[in-house]
């Protein structure tokens, strides 16, 4: 228990980033015997289950940048403490010799090789007098410089958008609860009025609903990088490109008859395939290696989908007629019923009664305007009245 009186996290384990860490290095993955690509998923284990306290303890193995740990607060005695040590030191004539610093030290080599020809008069000074101006001018270039690197990413974003016409939002949240990251929106020019005109929400609120999503994905970089998850990706990548490059928001991908129903039909083809992975379907392929190969190979567009001419198409179709003709089964039937032989009855028509009334579908009451009137009921032109007929009995 600190003096905050608050508990106390147990540190998580931080990378060491320092130069005499590469003697430590993690040991890395260990190839199978037989020289496959196959890599072991992380499971339940103690590294799964120890800590989930930060986004760092929960990636033990990765490199993390070390968080700024506060000072602790000091009581009344440590500053009063502090204090007198700081009015005796003003006060003393006695210093302890410097160290010879190695910013003294190249200042020093940089002087020499800039005025070793020069005489005294003409050498280089490392600072001269300056005006208030020239100050004012010299803070100005270096906040403008802390700024620039703060706001990097946004500034580019703004030229980009001053240079080409784009528009651009930028989210940054943290992964975990616990993290001490900042969040941060930015969006060029006026898109953060899109939010609120098409969904009457402020840009901030899809902020923080997206900070809560991220907080409870709860997942660790080894478990965002598994078999399945790289399936995933790799299914809705092709998928995306798919509808892409044809404009049919309903086509499907086909891995069996890709000859015919795809490249055939729609005149597209799927270029850049690597060759050490078979042409099946993600969930066909069942090492770790392979499905990240073939994603990272979508992600840099070097497997893309592109479009055919219409003499590449024909050259196409006129190449699976000779694979045809020599006996090649180019396109695979479909697979039969296995009661496609079995003679099945007929539903019987439901009967007068209450079958009928149970199975009989509910019609739909056709929706009229408020202003149009009711259908009334039909009655005859001319209507005799009680006298008339009075009349007639006389």
């Amino acid at each position: 228990m600190g003096q905050t009186g608050l508990p106390q996290l147990p540190t998580p384990p931080i990378a060491d980033l320092s130069p005499d860490a590469s003697e430590h290095i993690l040991p890395s993955r260990t190839p199978s015997p037989a020289g496959s690509n196959l890599v072991s998923e992380p499971g339940p284990g103690p590294l799964h289950d120890a800590n989930s306290s930060t986004w760092a303890a929960c990636n033990p193995t990765r490199l993390v940048i070390r968080p700024r740990t506060p000072l602790p607060r000091l009581s009344d005695a440590q500053k009063a403490s502090r204090k007198i040590k700081r009015d005796q030191s003003n006060q003393t004539k006695y210093h302890t010799t410097c160290k010879v610093q190695l910013s003294n030290a190249l200042v020093h080599a940089k002087a020499r090789e800039m005025n070793t020809d020069l005489s005294v008069g003409s050498r280089y000074k490392l600072m001269k007098e300056l005006t208030r101006d020239e100050k004012a001018v010299y803070k100005a270039a270096l906040t403008a410089h802390r700024q620039q690197k703060l706001i990097l990413v946004s500034s580019k974003l703004d030229d980009l958008h001053v240079r080409t016409g784009t528009y651009a939002t930028l989210f940054v949240v943290r992964g975990h609860i616990n993290d001490t990251i900042q969040s941060l929106m930015h969006g060029t020019d006026n898109s953060e009025d899109f939010w609120e005109d098409v969904y009457d929400l402020p840009m901030a609120d899809y902020l923080r609903q997206y900070e809560q999503w991220a907080c409870t994905q709860n997942q660790n970089l080894n478990e965002r990088d598994s078999l399945e998850t790289a399936r995933k990706e790799v299914r809705k990548l092709i998928v995306h490109g798919l509808v892409a490059v044809t404009g049919k928001r309903d086509i499907a991908m086909n891995y069996t008859n890709y000859e015919t129903a795809v490249v055939e039909t729609y005149g597209v083809r799927l270029i850049g395939w690597p060759t050490s992975i078979k042409f099946v379907s993600p969930s066909n392929i069942g090492t770790v290696g392979d499905i990240r190969k073939l994603r990272d190979a979508l992600k840099a567009r070097t497997c893309y989908w592109t479009g055919l001419t219409l003499a590449e198409v024909k050259a196409h179709v006129i190449e699976l007629d000779v694979r045809r003709s020599s006996g090649e089964v180019v396109r695979q039937p479909r697979k039969r019923r296995s009661d496609a032989s079995i003679t099945r009855k007929r539903k019987a028509a439901p009967t007068i009664g209450q079958g009928s009334k149970e199975n009989k579908k509910p019609s739909k009451k056709v929706k009229k305007s408020p202003g149009q009137p009711r259908d009334a009921p039909k009655s005859i032109e001319f209507i005799q009245s009680s006298d008339e007929d009075d009349i007639e009995d006389e």
